[in-house]
């Protein structure tokens, strides 16, 4: 074994009445600082460790970096740079950047900054969520910022969308900078680098565990901006400075084989033995790496202690009843011991976490969520096993990950001493030696992730051509420890000199410019700019290899590709389907309301993430009970992370989409991400969960009743709502109330004149449109959980699947009477062509309207009369926006299953469609029966006979409990001669063909109903209707 247990001197002597603990004179806040700053410090004296740092964090402005070991008090030192500047800068407007790698840490700093700095007027505001408009207000009024190197990447990645806000930010304080040697130092890494390229006169403040190379963090960040060749201030100090005495152990096995979980029920028999040594029976944290061993674990070690009497237990037992619910619980804390992890009710991870401060429970098995966020304290912590599930495979704990679980190490209030265990396999048991005695060297990760970032300074203009990138490169920590280490990156060969070393680094900046500009993420030649594709990259934080991926999806993708498509990202591999899972997400498969289902075996991650996207979009239901319940709660948590992910490769995917002029893959991407934002599918009775106090139960109800839309619930009255879901008044009269401040939004389209680009016969011509969007609501809509206004955005296209205009923007920009006109050139090739134009809210679905306009231009200003190739336009059938003068009223679209068709609408319908958005003079109440439209625009081109979209009327059963007893319903009538679909296939037999459902209700699974046939299908005979004796004449549901 391992051990490193050096003891502390905390015995301190006078010398002319200023006390002194380790040849360190203590440093009196009466004395040393004005009133108004002693009230952040709640004690007389600072500490050996803050006051041997007072000098240089107080009285200098320059840059400090100080290595100290957990629990001894280094955080003060942040707070007198804080002071330091406030000091200063008096009233003047300035920020203060804080940054530490986990939200837990985050928050914790946050509450307690606001509490301490809130009588000097410094408010202090986290930004760890979603930057939106409120968020970044706050930030605004803030002082101090409180951030991860994530959060602050993605800010700072828009540096012109924010450049005042960063060109205020004059201190920048980072915590647990020894994280530079994980896979996520890569961002605080380029984040530094940035803010020393960026920032005009930023003073950088960084606090570390103890390492022995915290001379290459002060090389890295020098001593000042017009110092910078200068290391910065340095500290250093060792374990005789942590305030409880703790002795490190570190256990290697020899085991044979590889299966980590064979290993970990071997180390399950070494416990009791390692307890009875070091535990001396004070309460105890062993970490497991799987929640099933942190249970496995606890039932050991339950076993263990029944067969024991009081006197020979090695933990004290309770002495009262603990109210858990768990079953497999209640067995072990009768024994003093229990489990806990993410999986466990809340209520019962309550009970656990107070029984254990109260000393009713001795040991707690967890998984190592435990020690982020949570305050437990204990004597003795033992990490049973060091791997863990990360990046999709099983690997060795991070270092910070390690610190964490080991820190929770040592009790101040109760003890002057503490253990920590580590139990591995021998051959990493050198690794974590170095690790817990501070002699580990930290090393960069940035080359992991080097191009990302190297795209990311283009975008910025802190990099501009190979020249400028070299020289970002030398002023990373990368280029600091090639320059000591350069084994370590694989730079061996004979370099050694600093010549080497530029040259390697020029190698490395020409390598991954070369691949950008290959991958057209940035502009060709010795100086170059970000394209579209790059700044998408960038923008949206997407790792290279998922961004070569999302420009790999074609045109005109319908929506079941790219969620296949977007499902198998690089940024999912951290959610592995565990065996577990399988059957779960099996069944989630076979359910109707999952609108495309995997053909294959359930086996990969993007299988897991497609369903878990579809499921929740769907409303699938999820047994509540059993090991199900279980992991639907482990997949709620799941999806969180998920859907945010999947949002930023969505936006990505908008842009790349945009810059390629493809309207319908702009238009599908577009509507995930707003599915995504409102958890639900367009055009299904789940968008009523929007409406707040309308859940699961009550959407049910309102869908039974046929109540299948937001717009269609707005238009009930009081009392039938009331009835439909079985409440009393006045829950109607508020329902409608909040309805009201739903978006209902309105399309009109004219022509604004034209021009032929040139007097070459097959020149197309511009036909300039102008588009009117206008919000029918009396006021303001603000809708959603911030009742905020929302976004619109606006897609127009030609009739060749082209984009046109595309315009984003708050619906503040809309004047309620007047509203917004847009004017944009559309291009047209032909005499048949035509604009459709499409407006929704960006984050709300039930909103789309859309509508078409035909030209009155002759034929001979074409270069051809005919349409062009087919190209789809549209995933499903929408109802087009009806026009009621003076004001043009909106009408949603159609529910029905149009996902289920992996076609387009067909250019006939599309006409058709856009006849009544132009003829229809009823009012919105009227959508279900619109007036019979005149042929007032011609037919693209002779198509064979298909079916208008007023005759059918696809109905979206989502529900089970919808259909009636018999499962009977009406079926769209197709006519008998052949229909060739928009592919040059034919269409099937089947009642559900093209989009419909089946006989009983459900979507349609059929390959022929998606894809067609290679021939035409043969007329069906008549057959006399069979039916029951007392069956009526109408076969309708009743």
């Amino acid at each position: 074994t391992f051990s490193s247990s050096t003891p502390t001197n905390n015995s301190y002597t006078e010398v002319s009445k200023t006390p002194v603990v380790q040849g360190i004179p203590l440093v009196n806040l009466r004395e040393a600082l004005p009133e108004r700053f002693r009230a952040v410090f709640p004690f007389e004296h600072f500490n050996a460790v803050q006051s041997k740092c007072f000098e240089k964090a107080y009285n200098t402005t320059d840059n400090v970096v100080v290595s100290a070991p957990t629990g001894s008090g280094k955080t003060v030192v942040l707070e007198l740079a804080i002071c330091k500047l406030a000091l200063d800068r008096g009233n003047e407007n300035f920020k203060i950047v804080y940054q530490a790698p986990t939200k837990a840490l985050c928050s914790e700093r946050a509450r307690d900054w606001e509490r301490k700095f809130s009588h000097m007027s410094l408010k202090c505001a986290e930004l760890i969520g979603d930057t939106s408009q409120v968020e970044m207000r706050r930030v605004g009024e803030a002082s101090i910022i409180v951030t991860t190197p994530e959060k602050w990447d993605s800010i700072t990645r828009k540096w012109h969308d924010h450049q005042r806000l960063l060109q205020m930010v004059e201190l920048f304080l980072i915590d647990e900078v020894h994280i530079l040697k994980d896979v996520r130092g890569a961002t605080l890494e380029a984040v530094v680098s940035r803010m020393k390229t960026i920032g005009a006169n930023i003073r950088f403040v960084a606090l570390s565990a103890t390492i022995p190379n915290s001379k290459d963090i002060a090389t890295w960040l020098g001593r000042s901006q017009t110092n910078p060749h200068v290391p910065a201030h340095r500290e250093i100090f060792d374990e005789s400075f942590r305030p409880v005495k703790l002795e490190m152990f570190v256990y290697g096995f020899n085991a044979s084989g590889n299966n980590n979980f064979a290993f970990d029920s071997f180390l399950d028999s070494k416990l009791p033995a390692l307890i009875s040594e070091h535990s001396s029976r004070k309460p105890i944290l062993v970490f497991c790496f799987t929640r099933k061993s942190c249970e496995t674990t606890a039932g050991l070690l339950a076993n263990y202690m029944s067969g024991h009497s009081s006197g020979e237990a090695l933990w004290p037992l309770p002495q009262v009843a603990i109210p858990v619910i768990n079953q497999q619980l209640k067995e072990t804390v009768r024994c003093g011991v229990a489990f806990h992890h993410a999986g466990l009710d809340i209520q019962d991870r309550v009970a656990i976490e107070t029984a254990f401060l109260k000393g009713q429970v001795g040991v707690i098995c967890c998984t190592s969520t435990l020690a982020v966020g949570v305050n437990l304290p204990c004597h003795t912590v033992i990490l049973k096993g060091t791997v863990c599930f990360a990046d999709d495979k099983m690997q060795e704990f991070s270092d910070l990950e390690v610190m964490q679980m080991l820190g929770r190490a040592g009790r101040p209030q109760f003890d002057d001493s503490a253990t920590a265990i580590i139990l591995t396999r021998s051959h990493h048991a050198k690794r974590y030696e170095k690790m817990v005695s501070g002699q580990e060297i930290l090393e960069s990760t940035l080359h992991l992730h080097l191009i990302e970032h190297l795209n990311s300074e283009v975008c910025l203009g802190t990099i501009r051509d190979l020249a400028s990138a070299k020289t970002w490169l030398r002023g990373t920590f990368l280029s600091v420890r090639l320059r000591r280490n350069p084994g370590h990156y694989k730079m061996t060969g004979g370099i050694s000199n600093p010549l080497q070393i530029d040259e390697s680094l020029s190698e490395i900046c020409e390598r991954d410019i070369k691949l950008l500009q290959d991958t057209e993420m940035l502009t060709p030649g010795h100086s170059f700019t970000c394209t579209d594709y790059g700044r998408a990259m960038s923008r949206y934080m997407i790792e290279f290899t998922t961004m070569k991926l999302l420009l790999s999806i074609p045109r005109a993708v319908s929506m079941e590709a790219l969620i296949t498509i977007l499902s198998q990202a690089t940024e999912f591999r951290d959610f592995r389907l565990k065996p577990a899972e399988r059957t779960l997400f099996r069944e989630v498969n076979q359910s109707p309301l999952v609108l495309y289902p995997i053909e294959d075996a359930i086996s990969s991650t993007g299988h897991k993430v497609s369903l878990i996207v579809q499921a929740h979009l769907g409303s699938v239901p999820f047994t509540e009970s059993g090991e199900a319940g279980k992991l639907r709660r482990q997949l709620m948590v799941e999806k969180k992370a998920i859907f945010e992910r999947l949002q930023r490769l969505v936006r990505a995917v908008v842009d790349c989409k945009g810059h390629d002029h493809d309207a319908v893959g702009t238009r599908t991407a577009l509507e995930l991400a707003r599915a995504i934002s409102a958890e639900s599918w367009e055009g299904r009775a789940t968008q009523l969960t929007q409406v707040p106090n309308i859940g699961p139960v009550a959407m049910r109800k309102l869908a039974a009743g046929g109540v299948r839309t937001v717009l269609e619930l707005a238009d009930k009255d009081q009392h039938q709502i009331e009835h439909l879901v079985g409440r009393n008044a006045p829950f109607g009269k508020k329902l409608l109330e909040e309805l009201q401040r739903f978006p209902r939004l309105s399309l009109d389209l004219k022509t604004a004149g034209h021009r032929i680009q040139s007097r070459n016969s097959e020149a197309p011509v511009i036909l300039n449109v102008a588009a009117t969007i206008r919000c029918l609501n009396k006021a303001i809509p603000l809708w959603g959980s911030g009742k905020k206004p929302p976004l619109i955005t606006f897609v127009a296209e030609t009739q060749d699947g082209i984009l046109a205009y595309f315009w984003r923007g708050s619906v503040r920009r809309l004047d309620m009477q007047a509203g917004l006109e847009l004017t944009f050139p559309a291009t047209l090739r032909c005499a048949n062509d035509f604009v459709t134009c499409w407006v929704s809210c960006e984050d709300i679905v039930g909103t789309e309207v859309f509508m078409s306009l035909k030209h009155n231009l002759p034929g001979s200003v074409f270069p051809s009369a005919t349409a062009p190739p087919y190209v789809p336009a549209q995933r499903r059938k929408p109802t087009p926006a009806v026009q009621q003068p003076p004001i043009p009223l909106p009408t949603p679209r159609e529910n029905n299953q149009g996902y289920l068709d992996d076609f387009d609408i067909d250019d006939v319908d599309l006409i058709e469609a856009a006849e009544k958005a132009m003829s229809s003079l009823g009012s919105i109440r009227d959508r279900e029966t619109p007036a019979t439209a005149k042929n007032s625009l011609p037919r693209p081109r002779e198509l064979p006979k298909t079916v208008p979209v007023s005759q059918i009327q696809q109905e979206e059963l989502a529900f089970d409990e919808i259909l009636a007893a018999d499962g009977s319903y009406d079926q769209p009538q197709l006519d008998d001669a052949p229909v060739q679909l928009p592919n040059g296939k034919w269409r099937c037999n089947h009642a559900c063909g093209g989009g419909g459902l089946t006989k009983t209700g459900k979507p349609c699974t059929h390959a022929c109903c998606k894809e067609g046939l290679d021939k035409p299908r043969k007329r069906p005979l008549p057959k006399p209707k069979k039916r029951k004796a007392n069956e009526a004449d109408d076969d309708s549901i009743e």
